[in-house]
């Protein structure tokens, strides 16, 4: 099951994937728009966001309400930021969160926030954990895995956090054997 609770048959286009992939060919001013979207609260970044969802062919259904829109713009916002000024795409499903993470030298502290917050002070720590990669240059990262952190079901919120744990500290016991 994937994190959008699909089983078997036809694969739907990957929204997360779509989004990191448009973001190098959106202007500077929209990527900037997206990286300021929770200071700002444009409603032109949150056109933005739209038109980034349209592109990926998310049904309306899935994200016309607040709370919906909500976690969009939260993906949108993160891939913004780790994209930055240079336009790089911030998804690579080949790197998972947690390992960037401890790459980055985010405190264990930092990691247990991140993995225990629920709610607004989820998307605190997820925004600053956004911004901490942004500036350790570890600007690609598997995106589904914030996606999957902030879907409104539990397994697969629980799931994700569980897997940014065990990353970060697969990782971590990884860089301790290397001579």
């Amino acid at each position: 099951m994937d994190v959008d609770g699909h089983e078997g048959g036809a694969t739907p286009k990957d929204p997360v994937a779509s989004i990191g992939g448009q973001l190098p060919h959106l202007s500077t001013g929209n990527r900037a728009a997206l990286r300021r979207i929770f200071l700002t609260r444009s409603a032109d970044a949150d056109g933005v966001v739209m038109g980034l969802l349209s592109a990926a062919e998310v049904p309306e259904a899935e994200w016309r309400g607040p709370a919906s829109l909500k976690r969009w713009r939260l993906i949108a916002h993160v891939a913004a930021t780790l994209s930055g000024t240079a336009g790089v795409n911030p998804h690579s499903p080949m790197r998972p969160l947690g390992q960037a993470l401890q790459a980055a030298g985010f405190s264990e502290n930092r990691l247990m926030r991140l993995t225990t917050a629920r709610g607004p002070a989820l998307i605190d720590q997820i925004v600053h954990a956004a911004r901490y990669l942004a500036q350790a240059g570890q600007v690609q990262i598997d995106l589904r895995t914030v996606r999957a952190l902030v879907s409104d079901r539990a397994d697969i919120a629980e799931d994700a956090r569980l897997r940014i744990a065990r990353d970060y500290y697969s990782a971590a016991y990884k860089a301790k054997e290397k001579p």
